[in-house]
């Protein structure tokens, strides 16, 4: 037996070892996975936070004193560009954050009176109604007891207290994430040269040449389609985002442009993001007028059916390369398997695979052809 076998052989018998031993320690093996994802969560949340702001740096370094040989110049444009790019996120997040917010104030005390005056006649109506007074459902005795009884439900104060803490501690740790990953968004976007080349040198550890230009060639294509599908979408969302605005404000819909905005920014998560931003705009044009709120949501269903057939197949179809019908297949198959996750990736997944098959197909035609030829 030469030494290739002899390695092989190793090689298959630590595999069976290792597939019998998360057989056997299968729960402790998923404990052990749980906390390395729990550990490489602000990496994970960093890394993509420096992919999405890399668009914005790369534009502005590319516009930055391009033809400028200053060495000064030349070393401060990718830190100022990072750090203009952060600014003008954070700008946006704040004005998003405060136009809206100015609005939902005067909505939410208005629903709140609504539901307060609703429930001020629904009483008075139950009170008015024969035998009323025998029934103890207004009596503050009876409120009390239904508290209690509730509280119960849930196991007592104690028990309450602790899904209180658990639930700080859960948002405690989101927002440790969340930081962590910003400033590891912050390493990745000033060395992003140096993390490219170490990529690269990585992927010189695959023996194989051929295969490691197919992986390297497979990570080409896959940036490409998800670039390609962040701009699409972006100009989806804004396109979709002014008509829901220019089409309330001829409707004379109250806070048409405070909805515009949350329909634009909501629909960035692919179908059904707009659903998502058209109940909050029911919602708010309900505090004010209700028959309004049904034209609104009629309105919208119109809007949307324009935007599922017109708008969304042929700019992000279009811009990923993807026709119509593979558009719709993938989000309503990434949303079924992967839920939220696979709606906003399935159509860049779908996009390079697809892409990679037509490459692979598209050789061996020539292959094919070549043979023929010979």
């Amino acid at each position: 037996m030469n030494k290739h076998s002899i390695r092989y052989v190793l090689i298959l018998v630590a595999a069976i070892a290792a597939a019998a031993l998360i057989v056997v320690r299968f729960d402790g093996v998923c404990e052990i996975l749980s906390s390395v994802c729990q550990a490489l969560q602000p990496l994970a949340v960093g890394a993509v936070m420096a992919y999405l702001l890399n668009f914005i740096a790369a534009s502005l370094e590319s516009r930055w004193f391009p033809r400028s040989t200053n060495v000064f110049v030349t070393k401060s444009r990718r830190p100022i560009c990072v750090i203009l790019a952060i600014a003008a996120v954070t700008l946006a997040l704040v004005a998003l954050t405060t136009f809206v917010g100015s609005e939902f104030k005067s909505v939410g005390s208005a629903i709140i009176n609504g539901v307060s005056e609703g429930a001020t006649m629904a009483s008075q109506a139950i009170a008015n109604l024969p035998g009323a007074e025998k029934s103890m459902i207004l009596n503050d005795a009876t409120w009390s007891s239904l508290g209690e009884k509730a509280l119960a439900a849930i196991g007592g104060t104690d028990q309450a207290l602790r899904i209180v803490a658990q639930t700080s501690g859960e948002v405690a740790h989101v927002t440790l994430s969340i930081l962590l990953g910003m400033i590891f968004a912050l390493y990745l976007l000033l060395d992003k040269d140096r993390v490219h080349a170490g990529a690269m040198r990585l992927a010189t550890l695959i023996p194989s040449d051929e295969v490691r230009e197919r992986v390297l060639h497979a990570c080409a294509i896959t940036n490409d389609c998800f670039s390609r599908f962040i701009r699409g979408q972006c100009i989806e969302a804004v396109i979709l985002g002014t008509l829901c605005a220019i089409g309330g404000t001829i409707l004379h819909f109250p806070y048409a442009a405070s909805i515009g905005l949350i329909v634009g920014v909501t629909s960035l998560i692919p179908f059904a993001g707009a659903w998502i931003g058209g109940i909050m705009g029911a919602a708010m044009i309900l505090s004010q007028d209700p028959l309004q709120a049904v034209q609104f949501i009629i309105f919208l269903i119109i809007l949307q059916q324009i935007e599922g057939h017109l708008i969304y197949p042929n700019v992000v179809g279009q811009s990923v390369g993807l026709p119509s019908i593979w558009v719709f297949v993938a989000v309503i198959a990434g949303g079924s398997l992967f839920g939220l996750l696979g709606v906003l990736l399935g159509v860049p997944v779908i996009s390079t695979v697809r892409t990679l098959l037509m490459e692979h197909f598209a050789k061996m035609d020539e292959e094919n052809e070549s043979a023929k030829c010979s």
